[in-house]
C-alpha cells in the first residue's frame, strides 16, 4: 500500500513560467513512522535478541528500504548455530511485518553481538 502526494514543480523557459504536476509515492513505512516503528516493536523474537533498532533509508539502488540492526547476547548460541539463529530472526521480522508487501520497503538485516555494539559505540580516540 502506498500513499500518493502531489508535487508541483516550476519549470523556466525563456517567455515561459508553467509548472508539472505529478504524482509521488511514499512507500507506508515512511508516512506511518510510528506505526511501523510500534509493529516491529511487537514482534517476538527469540530470548538472545537484546534489541532490533530499525532505521528507513534508501538502500544503494535508491529503494526505499529499512535497515534493522539487531543485536544478540554474547555467547547466547553456539558459533555453529549463529547462521540458524540468524534466519530465524529476520525470518520472524519478515513474516510478521512483512516489510515489503505491507510497508513498501526493503529489508536489510545487520547482527552484531552484545560486546560488538559496545566497541561500535566507543569513541574513535578510546
Amino acid at each position: 500500500m502506498r500513499i500518493a502526494r502531489l508535487v508541483v514543480q516550476y519549470c523556466h523557459a525563456p517567455g515561459f513560467l508553467f509548472r508539472e504536476n505529478r504524482e509521488v509515492y511514499i512507500p507506508r513505512g515512511f508516512a506511518h513512522q510510528a506505526d511501523f516503528f510500534g509493529a516491529i516493536a511487537q514482534v517476538s523474537l527469540p530470548p538472545q535478541v537484546l534489541g532490533v533498532t530499525p532505521t528507513l533509508g534508501t538502500d544503494w539502488n535508491g529503494e526505499s528500504a529499512v535497515f534493522f540492526q539487531v543485536i544478540l547476547a554474547d555467547n547466547s548460541v553456539p558459533r555453529t548455530q549463529l547462521l540458524a539463529l540468524t534466519k530465524q530472526i529476520s525470518h520472524a521480522i519478515i513474516q510478521q511485518i512483512r516489510p515489503l508487501e505491507e510497508w513498501g520497503v526493503l529489508p536489510y538485516f545487520n547482527f552484531l553481538t552484545q560486546s560488538e555494539y559496545a566497541r561500535k559505540k566507543e569513541p574513535a580516540w578510546a
